[in-house]
């Protein structure tokens, strides 16, 4: 096996591994949730890529190549790992957005390399912290991730209704300013993050909140109200960023009780200065 880094002029060799992690992610439940046809994944996770690197002070790819199952010594890619700049607590960190290896390549330390790789570089960058956010359910994963330093950091919860009819049929639409205040009022920060997503069904934006205060008490009927006017809005893929337990207990209750699935954990592990 070898290692290739660059950049975008990779992006074209990415496609084949990543719907290998889509499949796998498909293999494991998906966290409960539905999603797109396969063929539509790759075109939406290619522009989340090009926005990461248009996005973020430093992004960087690493390719790795290594002989195919024929023995005929042709040098394809098995694996890639994506990663950026961002910060996090006031803290530098690196995320590592995508760690993809083919099924026959998993099991042989490729995924333990690549993940060595992009956070030496980051270490070297002088960056503090490492990032990883990992499917629900991904067990094997999120047990790799583990193994490697990595501590649980945040969940989030994920609801995604499409409308029973259309957009704007009998609906109240609410400006995003007036989203934000009704947000803030129940408690949340409020983001709006493109979409659709590249693996769940999901609109052409989505709603982000995150509880100012996590211990606090909601009752899923104020959940419920909040969710509604997002729904209205068309902003019917609703993602919610919470503590890990112990924390948050009330509002992770509720959150299962009105439909929402665990979708993503983060993890974080403090990198060698």
């Amino acid at each position: 096996m070898r290692i290739e880094f660059g950049g975008g002029e990779l992006f074209d060799e990415l496609r084949p591994l990543w719907e290998a992690l889509f499949d796998h992610h498909v293999s494991v439940g998906a966290a409960g949730l539905a999603t797109i046809p396969r063929e539509q994944s790759w075109p939406l996770r290619a522009a989340h890529y090009e926005r990461i690197f248009a996005g973020h002070p430093w992004a960087g790819v690493w390719l790795a190549r290594g002989d195919d199952a024929s023995g005929s010594g042709a040098d394809r890619p098995i694996g890639y790992a994506l990663a950026f700049e961002t910060e996090l607590d006031f803290r530098a960190a690196t995320v590592l957005e995508t760690l993809s290896l083919l099924p026959e390549a998993r099991g042989t330390g490729a995924g333990s390399e690549l993940m060595r790789l992009v956070f030496e570089e980051a270490a070297g960058r002088g960056a503090e912290l490492g990032i990883i956010d990992v499917m629900g359910g991904n067990d094997r994963a999120k047990a790799l991730y583990l193994r490697s330093g990595h501590l649980p950091y945040s969940e989030t919860w994920m609801r995604s209704t499409p409308p029973a009819q259309e957009p704007g049929a009998g609906r109240v639409t609410f400006l995003d300013g007036s989203l934000v205040k009704l947000a803030a009022r129940s408690g949340f920060d409020l983001e709006f993050l493109p979409g659709p997503d590249d693996t769940w069904v999901s609109p052409d934006r989505l709603a982000l909140l995150t509880p100012v205060e996590a211990e606090s008490a909601w009752t899923i009927r104020e959940l419920e109200l909040l969710f509604a006017a997002l729904q209205s809005s068309g902003l019917w893929t609703i993602l919610v960023e919470i503590p890990v337990p112990p924390r948050a207990a009330p509002l992770r209750e509720a959150l299962a009780a009105a439909g929402f699935r665990l979708a993503l954990e983060r993890l974080v592990r403090q990198l060698a200065g």
